[in-house]
């Protein structure tokens, strides 16, 4: 079953975790430049370890997050093409497949928010009717 809630939350995760990932990349980069410039008796090398360790367990999770996202698109892909209305499959195809926010759907659609919203949530009304034992809103 496809729980429209649980993408946006994982399409908003995924956002935090690619951050973190590179926070964490800039900050090895710093510990490798002051272990390379100059010899701190050794203290830095457990820092090194541990933001080696942290990043792969950021990239982990990241990787994980990614393929339960990319597994619920490929199951709502067929869904949204099977819907009639072309501003309706348009809609959830920005929000639920290319991951944008609703504010920059309404940018790229020269609409307003509130029409986004309108139609996003009429959208997965619909879908959720049509396939009631696919999709949960």
């Amino acid at each position: 079953m496809i729980n429209l809630y649980r993408m946006r939350t994982l399409m908003r995760y995924t956002i935090k975790a690619r951050w973190k990932v590179e926070k964490e990349m800039a900050r090895a980069t710093k510990i490798t430049a002051i272990l390379t410039g100059m010899p701190r008796g050794g203290a830095g090398k457990d820092q090194v370890a541990d933001g080696a360790i942290k990043i792969d367990e950021v990239k982990q999770a990241y990787r994980e997050v990614l393929g339960e996202l990319e597994q619920m698109q490929r199951e709502l892909d067929p869904l949204i093409d099977s819907m009639d209305n072309p501003d309706d499959r348009a809609v959830m195809r920005l929000r639920y497949i290319e991951c944008y926010s609703p504010e920059d759907i309404a940018e790229a659609i020269h609409r307003t928010d509130r029409y986004v919203y309108y139609y996003l949530s009429r959208a997965e009304d619909l879908l959720a009717r049509k396939y009631p034992d696919k999709v949960k809103k």
